[in-house]
């Protein structure tokens, strides 16, 4: 979706659009699903089937692609739905839970839409009734609806920490502000809010924090984005942009960041390029900016002496009533306050992990970038999840419980360090599963893919990554997840067998 509006708007016709979609579908297909290396892993005689198919753009766009002529049956579309029939025959039983004729012949279908209440995403919901108290429900992201409430009341990192950096946006009860400084709640600020803001308010700053992501949010600031093929958090920005600007602050603060904090588990600790200089691009594209004191500089945390050197000449620059002694201070207590949130996730964490072992749970390790607790970017998969009887744990409470894993590309980032390390967590610990999460767009979490799969499937468990955008629809990604469960839980009836 991204990329045909970045074609759009770079001048491509349909006709272009319309074949670059086609040869899309079988690129990833072959080389993204099937990983084949060339054509002769596919055979010399093949046959396609699935209404994909019956379009004959990607028919001939497979053709090309591979180099040879392939049959499709006339009945493709039907074929998948044919093998059903003929594996329900050959599996059938000696009873039916299927409804006879005389039920049917007094058969009511009636659809009404609603909004569930049930928690803060307020889905959209189609109830389907069919008379006798039978129903289906669709349009959940989570089995709250369905029933599933305990489940959902699960542990779950993902909830516990955005209400902990929810909290960092109460009010501070500073007397007499310097200024009342924005700090826009997306993107690297999902991991440093506890610096910045005690790092301000120490100087004598109010800090307001933007509200969460939510759609409209995205909606109002969606006019100042120059590029539809960045990812969806970074998108976000330009609507936390506007609502700190509604919200009447003084500044706002968004410094660029090259180096992300060094944990010291990579050969360095890179931020992705869009993160470290996205306020350089809010600054050039947002107009109201234009002439409001938006406050970017380029600030690096991994070197407390270099940073407070800058932090004091920056500070004390713009601000006479400063002094240096109070940076330091602040420096202090910033990197404190840091320094406290990573052991509450930590403790959380563990509190989680021991809960799941105490109740015979799986967990559910969701290896992702900070910003993926934002409700808006991961669109509720956290609790869709955690609906299915995981407890939910995240990457930055598991990873630093084991030594680091041997990849083979250049570790050069602080997240992927820490997904890396995840993975290995997992394979060490029996009932944990692994997730990851990948925003659409990320050219840099392409890099983890296959060392992510690698390092699971190396220690015998299965690899799943959800890849999201800015589309809600978690179908797929409620079929990829019971996919995954089935082939676990799959797994352990076999070693049992053979335990036996």
């Amino acid at each position: 979706n991204s990329s045909v509006k970045q074609a759009q708007k770079d001048g491509a016709g349909i006709d272009a659009i319309s074949a670059g979609l086609s040869v899309s579908v079988v690129k990833n297909a072959l080389y993204k699903v099937i990983r084949a290396h060339s054509p002769d892993d596919l055979g010399q005689h093949i046959v396609v089937q699935g209404g994909t198919f019956l379009n004959d753009a990607i028919l001939r766009s497979f053709e090309q692609e591979i180099g040879r002529d392939v049959t499709r049956p006339a009945i493709s579309g039907l074929m998948g739905a044919y093998g059903a029939a003929l594996h329900a025959k050959d599996n059938r039983r000696d009873t039916t839970t299927l409804i006879g004729t005389d039920i049917l012949a007094g058969f009511e279908h009636n659809v009404r839409s609603t909004r569930c209440g049930l928690c803060e995403n307020h889905c959209n919901l189609t109830i389907n009734d069919f008379g006798g108290g039978r129903r289906f429900i669709s349009g959940n992201r989570c089995e709250r609806p369905l029933g599933g409430t305990k489940k959902a009341d699960l542990p779950n990192l993902y909830k516990w920490k955005l209400e902990k950096l929810k909290s960092y946006g109460e009010p501070s009860g500073i007397a007499n502000p310097i200024a009342k400084i924005g700090l826009p709640f997306g993107l690297n600020n999902f991991e440093l809010l506890p610096f910045w803001t005690a790092f301000l308010r120490k100087l004598g700053f109010e800090t307001v924090l933007s509200d969460v992501s939510t759609r409209d949010m995205y909606m109002q600031g969606q006019h100042s984005i120059p590029s539809d093929t960045v990812c969806y958090p970074a998108k976000l920005m330009h609507g936390h942009i506007e609502n700190l600007l509604e919200k009447g602050v003084d500044a706002i603060f968004y410094p660029c960041m090259t180096y992300n904090l060094d944990e010291e588990r990579a050969t360095n600790h890179y931020n992705c390029p869009v993160v470290a200089y996205y306020p350089e691009l809010l600054k050039a594209n947002v107009s109201a900016l234009a002439d409001f004191d938006f406050m970017m500089p380029y600030f690096e945390l991994a070197d407390k002496k270099h940073f407070t050197k800058h932090a004091v000449k920056y500070f004390c620059g713009k601000y006479p009533q400063i002094k240096k002694k109070q940076v330091i201070a602040a420096v202090e207590d910033a990197y404190m306050a840091q320094d406290e949130y990573y052991i509450d996730v930590r403790i959380e964490g563990q509190r989680a992990i021991r809960y799941a072992d105490e109740h015979d749970l799986d967990v559910a390790v969701i290896a992702g970038r900070p910003y993926h607790v934002d409700p808006e970017i991961n669109h509720g998969i956290d609790q869709l999840i955690a609906s299915f009887g995981l407890v939910i744990v995240s990457e930055d409470a598991v990873w630093q419980l084991t030594d680091a894993p041997e990849v083979h590309v250049l570790n050069q980032w602080t997240y992927h360090s820490r997904m890396y390390g995840a993975a290995k967590y997992v394979t060490q610990k029996e009932n944990a599963q692994l997730i990851q999460l990948v925003s659409f767009g990320c050219g840099i979490d392409a890099i983890t893919t296959d060392e992510m799969r690698a390092i699971c499937e190396n220690g015998g468990k299965i690899y799943t990554q959800l890849k999201i955008d800015e589309i809600s629809n978690l179908g797929a990604a409620k079929i990829r997840i019971r996919s995954m469960l089935a082939a676990v839980e799959e797994g352990r009836k076999l070693a049992e067998q053979q335990n036996a």
